[in-house]
């Protein structure tokens, strides 16, 4: 599970993490500059690297940033 705090209101919640990705899975990326879209290139145990729209960019980023989409 993954925990949230509102920093303006104070509400939380949880979500899990998810823990079945496959490659070419359509993502959304938390990240704490933005949010992302792209879909799953590669998997590890703690780590996902996410492809952006056409091949624009390539990020890896821990597994419990991604939601799957």
């Amino acid at each position: 599970m993954v925990g949230y705090l509102c920093d303006h209101c104070s509400h939380a919640w949880a979500r899990p993490v998810e823990d079945d990705l496959d490659v070419h899975d359509i993502v959304r990326v938390d990240l704490p500059d933005g949010t992302l879209y792209g879909d799953v290139w590669q998997v590890e145990d703690d780590r996902v690297q996410v492809r952006g729209p056409g091949g624009e960019w390539l990020l890896w980023v821990e597994r419990w940033r991604v939601i799957v989409y």
